[in-house]
């Protein structure tokens, strides 16, 4: 299954499993897009996040909420994606939310200064 393949209707739940990342997205009744990310999102597995998110970008949601309370690690090429996704996010007018909770996102952001850069929450509402 390719991101393309992703189902995103209202209410759908489909995961996407690309070695050790699963995906699941969800589109709420207010056209709020989340994509719930678990395990690892490394320089093999970022590519895959990148394409799902950016599939997701092009449906023009009101927002976009990245779930990564799931993610075990987030290497360098995942800090990439998160900042070409906010990039993306605001040039479209798309706001851009990350439910972080958890060292292994918490500890990457803080340590390359770009926590600041998003909006970062505990509240996966």
């Amino acid at each position: 299954m390719t991101p393309s393949d992703l189902r995103t209707g209202t209410g759908a739940d489909v995961a996407l499993d690309a070695d050790a990342l699963i995906l699941t997205t969800q589109t709420g009744q207010d056209g709020t897009v989340t994509v719930s990310v678990a395990g690892e999102v490394d320089t093999f597995t970022a590519p895959t996040l990148r394409s799902a998110l950016d599939s997701e970008l092009e449906r023009q949601p009101p927002e976009l909420v990245l779930d990564l309370r799931g993610i075990r690690f987030l290497g360098s090429g995942g800090l990439a994606v998160l900042v070409q996704t906010q990039v993306s996010a605001d040039a479209r007018g798309i706001a851009l939310r990350l439910i972080a909770t958890t060292r292994p996102v918490i500890r990457p952001l803080e340590v390359t200064g770009l926590l600041d850069l998003f909006t970062v929450t505990s509240d996966p509402r």
